[in-house]
């Protein structure tokens, strides 16, 4: 009878499912947390931070940084768990068990082995794949052999028979599965369990306790439940599908079971409603085979699969109509019809099922034929079915399209009041009037007066239509009787009754037409024709700056969006509104909003469109505010390289830490761990004692602060969880240490220097005295020899004067000799003259005797007179005298020619002496006493001796030479 009520129990909650929505999901890649593909087991610490057992090594997670820490034997780790009274997390490896803590020296996590304790013959045990808590023992299930550890640290070791399955912890009973049999683990022996002969031959894979039960879940086998006597199926509607699909892991709270299977992903079974969940990579899943699942502290799993991570969000208020991979394209409007939900996204026009089946076999929408482009609108039209797309107008029938003819891109459609049959079309030009015969649709004409698209319009209760462009303001008017031209138009733009021209909205709340612009909303008052403020709904939403747009529900619950911004405004009793903002924030930033409409799917759903598809929102899902605490996870000294001063880890933390001043540069690193959305928190710091105030809002985790001084500082972080619209601060002392030169043992230092630097001051001004007094001395001396050394240069000064009246008396000599020189010169020109002007006339005087006879002895005498003249001509005895003169006057001119050229003859001397005084030819030759013709061939001769070459003046070199020697 009891396992009939439960039978009957099960199918009852299959019957009461209603449609298969999907929770929102991440996945994280081995790109995003950069290690192994597989992932064994998940835990989470006090503070939040995520634990995976990874092929690399233990794998954390704080929702901001991943990071590795490998075992000692580099193998996988199987298992990982954190215990909080001791704050270790324990891990299970390939021939390796023990765990990591928290290592206040060195800030890392230091790995403490306990498999090291093992006898010999038990170290070679190969995969511990499970680790329980047995009260305050601990055990470590490896293929045959179950290692437990108590308080003390001693290992027992449990031999099993059989191959083991599983091993589960409830109420601190251990229990053992085996293909062959279950046992439990007491009294330090290994019983049966009665009544499970059902399961022998049966793959276990999780033992869970479940409504004052035990939930046996096998591989391929179905589910059983077991009551300690005798156990019997637990058929479920998903029952098929996890024998199909071999579950692998499984894990339950009060409200959900959850099946993680190796082909087909997560399978999920609500408790209260029934509801299945299947998530697998059609839905969005990175991968099919789930090899570990945790639920959080805020009531979401994390799942460890064959290859990623994904965190699936069951407890977030929103769900994936048809999951993230559903291929559809980007949402855009809904409308569901009967049994037929509608969905238009920018591929085109979708219709699926209502309710969607609850199984495993997905729901794969259909495509609408006959339509193509991207679906603006989808209208319900006094029970006819109307869509508008960038094609045009259609009729839809089913799952068929017709396109009403001459129809262009098409917003959206308004039925006209007082014209049955006649439809408002909004098109990219303008207005259509549309007109049902025949079961169709067909153009009755076009509406002028307004030319332009719009896809905001809307009727108000007396049958006037407003409109809104978002470039041009906000229009006011009525069709003409006959509804071909627009009449009484009322136009509002900038400076007429609006703040600006652009982005004016036009929306209905309680039947009533508002504008929502950017600094509120405005209604219209029919009486004065003007706009006034609506206070009244300003003060539901306070939210200004980009107009809100507002959709009302069947109950009258207010959706208003914009982006970044999403609420639901609940309708309560006297017309007052309640609003809910925090609830929906995990999604706001993924709505597609700018286009297109929400839909519904009664009074309490709301279908919103997204980049991906739809999101499910339950209306009025009631929410709790839960949040991780903000910590200061590590700080770093940046002075030189990165330097961990002081790392978190789960457990009571320092709150203050003391540093060097050598390493006052700072990166403080801090988290709130959220895992809904990434950059989903915003943070604000400051450093009391360094900071004037609080900094802006942000999603960067850490801080930087460079050369702090010494001191005492606090810092203060802040963090917003914009999911949870909770904030929550933390705060941590750092005191810089002084500089060496500031310590105390410096300041004595300094003190015994000042003394010494006195000392050596008095030393100084002593030294100064006996100096300046020595310096008066010398002063004196100086000054005495001041005087001996004028009256030295007084003497000086008479023998320069001296000196220069000899050499002016030495340059009137020197003229003098010049001028005896000359004098002497010229004497001997004339004489030479004279007696060649003698020697001549004696020369006619022989002749002449010659020609008479008998006076041979005359001619003789004549001849003697000429030899003795010739001699007297030819023997200068005054040379040596001119030589001596003419050196004095030229500088050694003679001495210094005959030093460079040694074989110069005394004639050519004379020749260049007479060449240096500048006399002619004809007064060189007298001198020489030979013809001018003998001295041209002598000057010949004088150049060869010089070594000038042709063309080289022999005069200029005589001239020059002395004053080449000097410059030489």
């Amino acid at each position: 009878m009891q396992r009939l009520f439960t039978t009957i129990i099960a199918t009852v909650l299959c019957m009461t499912a209603a449609i298969a929505q999907l929770p929102i999901l991440r996945n994280f890649t081995t790109l995003d947390y950069k290690a192994g593909t597989q992932n064994w087991a998940i835990d989470q610490a006090d503070n939040g931070t995520m634990f995976f057992a990874n092929n690399n090594g233990m794998l954390t997670y704080d929702g901001d940084k991943w990071k590795v820490w490998p075992m000692p034997n580099f193998t996988n780790v199987r298992w990982v768990q954190y215990d909080k009274a001791t704050q270790r997390i324990y891990v299970a490896a390939t021939n390796e068990f023990g765990y990591f803590k928290g290592d206040p020296k060195s800030h890392q996590y230091r790995y403490v082995s306990i498999s090291n304790r093992l006898p010999v013959q038990y170290k070679t045990f190969g995969e511990i794949w499970k680790i329980l808590v047995l009260g305050k023992n601990r055990a470590f299930q490896a293929k045959n052999q179950v290692f437990i550890v108590g308080r003390n640290g001693r290992v027992k070791t449990v031999n099993v028979p059989h191959r083991i399955e599983n091993a589960t912890a409830i109420d601190g009973k251990l229990y053992i599965s085996c293909i062959e049999c279950t046992y439990e683990y007491t009294s330090g022996r290994l019983v049966p369990l009665p009544g499970l002969q059902e399961l022998k031959g049966k793959a276990v894979r999780a033992m869970l306790p479940h409504d004052g039960k035990t939930l046996i879940v096998t591989a391929s086998d179905g589910l059983y439940l077991y009551d300690g006597k005798s156990c019997w199926p637990y058929v479920l509607d998903i029952s098929k599908a996890l024998a199909d699909n071999q579950v692998f892991c499984a894990a339950a709270t009060g409200q959900y079971i959850a099946f993680g299977t190796v082909r087909a992903g997560l399978i999920v079974k609500e408790l209260a409603t029934g509801r299945n969940y299947f998530i697998n990579n059609i839905t969005g899943l990175s991968n099919n085979t789930v090899l570990s699942l945790k639920f959080d502290k805020m009531g979401n799993m994390w799942l460890g699969l064959d290859n990623g991570i994904s965190y699936i969000m069951p407890a977030a208020p929103c769900r994936d109509l048809l999951g993230a991979n559903a291929s559809i394209g980007t949402g855009y409007a809904s409308l569901l019809q009967g049994n037929r939900l509608y969905l238009g996204t920018n591929q085109g026009l979708y219709v699926i099922p209502y309710p969607l089946p609850n199984d495993i076999d997905q729901t794969k929408p259909n495509y609408v034929n006959g339509i193509s482009g991207q679906i603006w609108n989808i209208s319900n039209i006094d029970g006819s079915l109307l869509c508008g797309c960038d094609q045009g107008a259609y009729a839809i029938e089913g799952n068929s399209a017709t396109h009403i003819a001459s129809t262009q891109g098409t917003w959206g459609f308004l039925p006209i009041k007082g014209h049955k049959g006649y439809v408002l079309s909004c098109d990219y030009n303008g207005f259509v009037i549309l007109r049902q015969e025949n079961g169709g649709y067909t153009v009755q004409n076009r509406v002028s007066g307004i030319n332009f698209s719009t896809g905001g319009c809307i009727a108000d209760t007396d049958g006037s239509l407003w409109m809104s462009h978002w470039q041009r303001g906000v229009y006011h008017f009525r069709l003409s009787s006959d509804l071909t031209r627009i009449e009484q138009l009322q136009y509002f733009n900038k400076g007429n009754q609006l703040p600006a021209d652009d982005n004016n909205l036009v929306c209905k709340i309680d039947g009533q037409v508002y504008i929502s612009s950017a600094d509120g909303f405005r209604r219209y008052n029919p009486t004065t024709r003007r706009l006034e403020k609506a206070k009244n709904i300003d003060s539901i939403f306070n939210e200004y700056g980009v107009s809100l747009r507002i959709i009302e529900t069947q109950q009258g619950d207010l959706w208003a969006y914009k982006p970044g911004y999403l609420a639901i405004a609940h309708k309560l009793a006297g017309g007052r509104y309640q609003l809910d903002r925090f609830t929906m924030a995990n999604i706001v930033d993924r709505l597609q909003m700018s286009l297109g409409h929400p839909g519904s799917l009664g009074p309490n759903l709301t279908l919103m469109n997204y980049e991906n598809g739809f999101y499910l929102l339950n209306n009025h899902f009631a929410a709790t505010r839960q949040s991780a605490d903000v910590f200061i996870k590590s700080i770093y000294s940046t002075n030189r390289q990165d330097t961990l001063l002081y790392s978190n880890y789960p457990g009571p933390q320092e709150t203050s830490i003391k540093i060097p001043h050598s390493l006052n540069s700072l990166r403080i690193e801090y988290v709130l761990p959220e895992y809904q959305e990434e950059k989903a928190v915003d943070y604000s710091y400051y450093l009391e004692g360094y900071d004037e105030h609080w900094s802006a809002p942000s999603t960067a985790t850490s801080k930087e602060y460079t050369q702090l001084p010494k001191g005492s500082y606090t810092f203060h972080v802040k963090a917003h969880d914009r999911i949870n619209d909770v904030t929550r601060e933390a705060a941590f002392k750092i005191r810089v240490m002084p500089a060496w030169y500031e310590t105390w043992w410096a300041y004595l230092l300094y003190l015994a220097l000042v003394v010494v630097a006195i000392a050596q001051l008095l030393k100084y001004m002593k030294r100064r005295t006996d100096q300046k007094v020595a310096q008066v001395q010398i002063a004196k001396e100086q000054e005495l020899r001041a005087k001996e050394a004028q009256f030295q240069i007084e003497e000086e000064k008479k023998e320069k004067e001296l000196i220069k009246l000899r050499n002016e008396h030495l340059e009137i000599e020197l003229k003098h000799k010049s001028s005896e020189l000359a004098d002497s010169t010229m004497n001997l020109v004339r004489k030479n003259d004279m007696l060649q002007e003698i020697d001549m006339q004696m020369g006619q005087l022989a002749a002449e005797i010659t020609k008479e006879k008998n006076k041979a002895a005359a001619a003789k005498i004549i001849r003697d007179v000429r030899r003795s003249i010739q001699r007297n001509i030819t023997d200068d005895d005054n040379w040596e005298k001119f030589e001596e003169n003419f050196n004095l006057v030229y500088n050694n001119f003679l001495d210094k020619l005959v030093a460079q050229f040694p074989l110069l003859k005394l004639n050519d001397r004379k020749l260049c002496a007479y060449l240096k005084m500048e006399l002619s030819s004809k007064e060189m030759a007298a001198l020489l006493n030979t013809s001018v013709r003998s001295v041209e061939t002598a000057r010949y001769r004088l150049r060869k001796k010089l070594n000038l070459e042709q063309g080289e003046n022999l005069t200029n070199f005589i001239k020059n030479f002395d004053t080449k020697q000097s410059g030489t």
